[in-house]
């Protein structure tokens, strides 16, 4: 596993390198020092993890997450616990209180290790998308589905709800992987908790979306991408 280091304090890069050394699967790929220096570095490498600080001159560590599409798995690593919340809004896979102990640190890479066994044995539940339709496995049946039928999908616990026409399927799956699956250029993740097909939008207004039947909102962190993407 590729990762990355991505902070301002010298002290905590030694640190997470020193950690990494003992487990056999992490390769470091970069140290970057603000969160500028890590947007040049993922144009050009391929990166798996990152260990992201926070508080950083020049950008803020979440608002450099916000401006990656399809960021890597992310570990925060910062002194300030006040931006746990904000951050699980963004999907990372753990915050790191400075200072954290190896045991802790472990704790983390575990989780990443889980994340990755999961991408992996997704390619046995969801085929994936071609250019105008999509094989999706139900509890009992395999549903072909034909993109631009696809209106929204919602998140729904360990469930995403695709509601398709008139018709509704809930299917086995994380929002994020229907995010890493399905077109970019139709589709768009709009919300923590909503992705729609841009060709079912019927109007924006402030921070929702109108569709036929429906009407999504836009979440917080996700305004800097609808805005880019959309206007």
């Amino acid at each position: 596993m590729n990762y990355l280091i991505v902070d301002d304090e010298p002290i905590a890069h030694t640190i997470i390198e020193d950690y990494a050394v003992s487990l056999n699967d992490l390769k470091l790929v970069g140290n970057c020092y603000n969160a500028i220096e890590a947007m040049n570095f993922l144009r050009k490498e391929k990166v798996d993890l990152i260990f992201l600080d926070i508080e950083m001159p020049k950008l803020k560590g979440l608002d450099f997450l916000r401006t990656l599409s399809h960021p890597p798995v992310v570990i925060i690593t910062s002194a300030y616990s006040e931006f746990a919340v904000e951050s699980y809004e963004l999907e990372v896979c753990d915050y790191l209180l400075k200072p954290f102990s190896f045991e802790r640190f472990l704790k983390a890479y575990t989780k990443v290790v889980k994340i990755k066994e999961q991408s992996l044995s997704k390619s046995k539940t969801i085929a994936e998308a071609t250019n105008t339709s999509i094989f999706l496995k139900g509890d009992k049946e395999t549903h072909h589905i034909q993109l631009d039928k696809i209106k929204y999908l919602e998140s729904y616990g360990s469930y995403v709800k695709l509601y398709v026409q008139a018709e509704m399927l809930l299917i086995h799956e994380s929002i994020s992987h229907f995010e890493s699956i399905l077109p970019t250029h139709q589709f768009i993740r709009v919300h923590r908790s909503f992705m729609i097909n841009i060709y079912a939008i019927k109007s924006i207004m402030g921070n929702q979306i109108k569709l036929d039947d429906a009407t999504v909102p836009i979440g917080q962190s996700y305004k800097a991408i609808v805005k880019k993407r959309l206007f």
